[in-house]
């Protein structure tokens, strides 16, 4: 939804959210964030990356990392820090008054910040390694994911009043914003759609612009064309599938894939296994083992005994 002036700012996808402690000196490589990510220290610090400048963050910190910027984490101190990560779209003229800014929470932001300590952690499976995607729960309250992005929301509005309002950009700085701004809108709508295919007019349509406009703007902004983006995006949500146990048939059907041959072939193009191979080390299971059935179920059977060599 266009934000105006009585709401200008409305969470357009939440994507990923995490609450985790760290240990001392643990670290998170550098990653480029498609949209933006809040940071939220609540306990012993860290050094925050934010493409080449570091911004070290203590309990109570907050930064914002804008679309495309690239940021690792390394835990700072002997506490170890715990953090809360929350991954969202949102393209209102308000988050420019987030760029390069830290705050430290006020009285009034503790409330919703609280909330959502405790929210991420009802609505995502905990993360078993330092850097992986957390995985969304499938069985939660109701509204409880609205409830994720209003929480959200109040939060982000109440660090805006305290910030100045920002000079007028300039034109290719807002030209830069709106391809960016482009780029979420699609990536929200792409968010919505995985379980199915999505053609570039229909994506043109929700966003509001032309398909030269909307191809421009993800080569510019990620260096690859939006269908692209979408099928990278599908098959992220079918790993997730994949890793919470479904086969390759199911995942295959339930994403709207020709065929299961097409799936496989497209994930294995993409992350060099196959979604069966994917499945098994998602699951524990060593592959050797799965070869020695795959053998036993092709081995001729017979009910003649085999000679007895020693008679």
């Amino acid at each position: 939804m266009a934000s105006n002036e009585e709401f200008p700012l409305r969470i357009e996808a939440i994507t990923a959210a995490w609450a985790a402690e760290y240990r001392a000196e643990e670290a998170l490589a550098a990653t480029r964030s498609p949209g933006w990510q809040l940071v939220y220290v609540r306990s012993g610090a860290v050094e925050e990356r934010c493409n080449e400048k570091r911004v070290l963050l203590r309990a109570g910190g907050i930064l914002l990392h804008q679309p495309e910027e690239i940021f690792a984490m390394h835990s700072a101190g002997e506490i170890p820090p715990e953090v809360l990560r929350i991954d969202f779209f949102c393209s209102g003229a308000a988050m420019d008054r987030f760029r390069g800014a830290v705050f430290h929470a006020e009285p009034a932001e503790q409330h919703d910040l609280t909330w959502l300590m405790k929210a991420v952690g009802d609505l995502y499976e905990p993360v078993a390694n330092p850097g992986d995607r957390p995985v969304p729960r499938e069985d939660v309250a109701f509204g409880a994911r609205q409830q994720l992005a209003i929480h959200l929301e109040n939060l982000l509005i109440l660090l805006a009043r305290r910030c100045k309002r920002p000079r007028k950009p300039t034109l290719r700085v807002r030209r830069e914003r709106r391809q960016t701004a482009l780029v979420e809108a699609a990536r929200a709508y792409f968010a919505q759609n995985l379980t199915h295919e999505v053609k570039i007019d229909e994506v043109c349509a929700a966003v509001g612009c032309t398909r030269t406009q909307l191809q421009q703007a993800f080569r510019a902004r990620l260096r690859h064309t939006a269908m692209d983006e979408f099928s990278s995006m599908r098959l992220e949500y079918a790993s997730q599938l994949l890793a919470r146990g479904a086969t390759p048939g199911e995942v295959a059907a339930q994403m709207g894939y020709c065929s299961g041959a097409y799936f496989s072939q497209k994930f294995h193009a993409a992350t060099g296994n196959t979604p069966s191979a994917y499945r098994r080390m998602q699951q524990g299971l060593p592959a050797r083992r799965q070869n020695k059935q795959q053998k036993d179920k092709e081995a001729p059977k017979t009910s003649i005994p085999e000679p007895d060599q020693k008679k």
